[in-house]
């Protein structure tokens, strides 16, 4: 006689708890994951501050990466709240700043007031699309934690290769997509790719000596990649 196994009693309790839970905070992590794309209001601000010291050492390895010269002109696409667009105008480029929030604009603007009047940094609004830059007139140009939310990717990709000089190069850092998604990343809004598809964006933009570099001791599901333009 075949007998139907059923669950016990506490497992149906654990299970049923389990998807209350993950009900109850889908939409916490949706707003959240929202935030992430476009900060706005107070909320946006505050979590900007919180974005500094947790993404710290991913952008310290980006710049040492990108290493920026005295005289050169470099973009960042989506600074937020700007401590590296920050570092790399200290380091004496000339600083093209994309961020697709004006809250961010905003608060950049009122806190390095000086380095916009000296025209060492130049801010635009947008959404990752296109570089607000002539063909050709970048030095180099870096990403970090941001091309999940380009509408897409392989484009703006291209679109920083147009922008680059012969053998200027560009740094994306994120978190790849071969690894586990947090559970507070709203999959409708961030949209992480692999190394592998990464690359392949490079390379189809006319990037060479494609490298990908992982840091285990800052995370291991975070990648580093970098190339030059042909």
């Amino acid at each position: 006689m075949f007998r139907r196994s059923c669950p016990a009693p506490g497992t149906v309790r654990s299970s049923l708890r389990a998807r209350i839970v993950a009900g109850a905070l889908r939409p916490v992590g949706r707003y959240l994951s929202g935030q992430a794309a476009r900060p706005h209001g107070v909320v946006g601000y505050g979590l900007s501050r919180i974005w500094i010291r947790e993404t710290a050492a991913v952008n310290d390895v980006a710049v040492a990466l990108l290493a920026p010269e005295a005289g050169e002109r470099v973009a960042e696409i989506g600074f937020g709240p700007g401590r590296t667009l920050a570092r790399i105008a200290a380091a004496g480029a000339e600083v093209v700043g994309v961020e697709v929030s004006e809250a961010m604009i905003s608060s950049f603007a009122r806190s390095h007031a000086e380095l916009l009047a000296a025209g060492r940094v130049h801010l635009h609004r947008g959404d990752g699309t296109t570089i607000p830059a002539s063909d050709g007139s970048l030095d180099a140009a870096l990403a970090v934690h941001t091309l999940y939310f380009w509408p897409d990717p392989a484009a703006t990709v291209t679109d920083i290769a147009r922008a680059l000089r012969a053998d200027g190069r560009l740094v994306l850092a994120f978190r790849a997509g071969e690894h586990p998604t947090p559970a507070r990343f709203d999959p409708d809004i961030y949209h992480l790719p692999t190394t592998t598809e990464v690359t392949q964006w490079l390379t189809d933009a006319g990037f060479k000596d494609v490298q990908i570099q992982n840091h285990a001791d800052i995370s291991h599901a975070v990648a580093w990649a970098i190339g030059f333009k042909r």
